[in-house]
Protein backbone atom coordinates (compact mmCIF):
# COMPACT_ATOMS: atom_id res chain seq x y z
CA UNK A 1 0.00 0.00 0.00
CA UNK A 2 1.28 3.33 -1.29
CA UNK A 3 -0.01 5.66 1.77
CA UNK A 4 -2.77 7.03 0.11
CA UNK A 5 -6.57 6.68 0.83
CA UNK A 6 -7.48 3.58 -1.17
CA UNK A 7 -4.52 2.52 -2.49
CA UNK A 8 -4.33 5.28 -5.51
CA UNK A 9 -0.93 6.70 -6.71
CA UNK A 10 0.13 9.74 -5.22
CA UNK A 11 -1.54 12.69 -7.38
CA UNK A 12 1.37 14.35 -9.76
CA UNK A 13 0.99 18.22 -10.96
CA UNK A 14 0.85 19.17 -14.90
CA UNK A 15 4.18 20.50 -14.62
CA UNK A 16 4.21 21.17 -18.20
CA UNK A 17 1.21 23.05 -18.43
CA UNK A 18 2.67 25.19 -15.84
CA UNK A 19 5.51 25.65 -17.79
CA UNK A 20 4.02 27.01 -20.78
CA UNK A 21 1.53 29.16 -18.89
CA UNK A 22 4.86 30.77 -16.95
CA UNK A 23 6.63 30.97 -20.90
CA UNK A 24 3.87 32.37 -22.02
CA UNK A 25 3.43 34.70 -19.28
CA UNK A 26 7.20 35.43 -19.44
CA UNK A 27 7.12 36.67 -23.49
CA UNK A 28 4.13 38.53 -23.20
CA UNK A 29 4.66 40.92 -20.17
CA UNK A 30 8.45 41.36 -21.79
CA UNK A 31 6.58 42.12 -25.04
CA UNK A 32 4.44 44.34 -23.61
CA UNK A 33 6.92 45.91 -21.12
CA UNK A 34 8.72 46.62 -24.00
CA UNK A 35 6.52 48.39 -26.00
CA UNK A 36 5.25 50.59 -22.78
CA UNK A 37 8.73 51.59 -22.15
CA UNK A 38 9.24 52.96 -25.78
CA UNK A 39 5.94 54.75 -25.45
CA UNK A 40 7.62 56.32 -22.66
CA UNK A 41 5.17 54.98 -19.81
CA UNK A 42 7.63 53.92 -16.83
CA UNK A 43 4.74 52.83 -13.99
CA UNK A 44 3.35 49.74 -16.49
CA UNK A 45 6.43 48.75 -17.78
CA UNK A 46 7.74 48.35 -13.79
CA UNK A 47 4.29 46.33 -13.18
CA UNK A 48 5.10 44.28 -16.33
CA UNK A 49 9.09 43.84 -15.57
CA UNK A 50 7.64 42.77 -12.05
CA UNK A 51 5.47 39.92 -13.64
CA UNK A 52 8.54 38.69 -15.78
CA UNK A 53 10.75 38.47 -12.89
CA UNK A 54 8.08 36.41 -11.39
CA UNK A 55 8.09 34.53 -14.49
CA UNK A 56 11.48 33.55 -14.68
CA UNK A 57 11.23 32.58 -10.88
CA UNK A 58 8.51 30.32 -11.47
CA UNK A 59 10.35 28.93 -14.38
CA UNK A 60 13.08 27.81 -12.58
CA UNK A 61 11.19 26.49 -9.58
CA UNK A 62 9.51 23.94 -12.49
CA UNK A 63 12.97 23.22 -14.21
CA UNK A 64 13.87 21.82 -10.80
CA UNK A 65 10.94 20.37 -9.86
CA UNK A 66 11.55 18.21 -13.29
CA UNK A 67 14.68 17.12 -12.48
CA UNK A 68 13.75 16.32 -8.73
CA UNK A 69 11.11 13.84 -10.21
CA UNK A 70 13.00 12.55 -12.87
CA UNK A 71 15.74 11.01 -10.37
CA UNK A 72 13.15 9.04 -9.04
Amino acid sequence: MNGSPGGYPPARSALGLRFALALFGLLFSVAVCVYFTVQDQPLPAVVLGVVALTAVIDLVVIVRRVRRERRW
